[in-house]
């Protein structure tokens, strides 16, 4: 069985540290463990199958892939904001990803596994060893030269 992912994009964020950090911020206890939880108007369909295979939340920011986390589960919660909402909870662990290119979109998608970034690691708040910018990196990619 392939694991089922999804994919959201992140508006107002200027680059994976500055997610890092808001992320930090955002941490919660439920149910007695460590979350972030993830806003979003529908629960997934396939939430069970998510759950099931170990699926992530991959997160796009200006118009690149660039992280994900795993999904711990999905709560259906009523605010007094915007009524009832999805709380999509992630693992508190960040992983950085092979930053791929993804055009703008609204709400989640489905993410097909042939579209599924390799993992560069756990994202400890920290730049990159490399420290080239994420345009330039892609690139030199683009080129063959990384």
């Amino acid at each position: 069985m392939s694991k089922v992912h999804i994919i959201k994009l992140i508006v107002g964020v200027e680059d994976i540290a500055h997610f890092y950090r808001i992320q930090r911020r955002e941490e919660i206890e439920f149910k007695g463990r460590l979350i972030v939880p993830c806003w979003t108007r529908y629960k997934p369909r396939h939430a069970d199958e998510i759950l099931r295979s170990g699926g992530s939340i991959y997160r796009v920011i200006n118009n690149r892939i660039v992280c994900r986390h795993k999904i711990l589960g999905f709560d259906m919660v009523e605010t007094k904001e915007k009524g009832t909402m999805c709380m999509i909870m992630q693992d508190p662990q960040m992983i950085e990803t092979v930053h791929m290119p993804r055009r703008a979109f609204q709400g989640w998608r489905y993410l097909k596994p042939c579209d599924v970034p390799a993992d560069k690691g756990v994202y400890t708040g920290k730049d990159s060893q490399d420290n080239i910018p994420v345009d330039l990196g892609a690139e030199l990619k683009e080129a063959g030269l990384l």
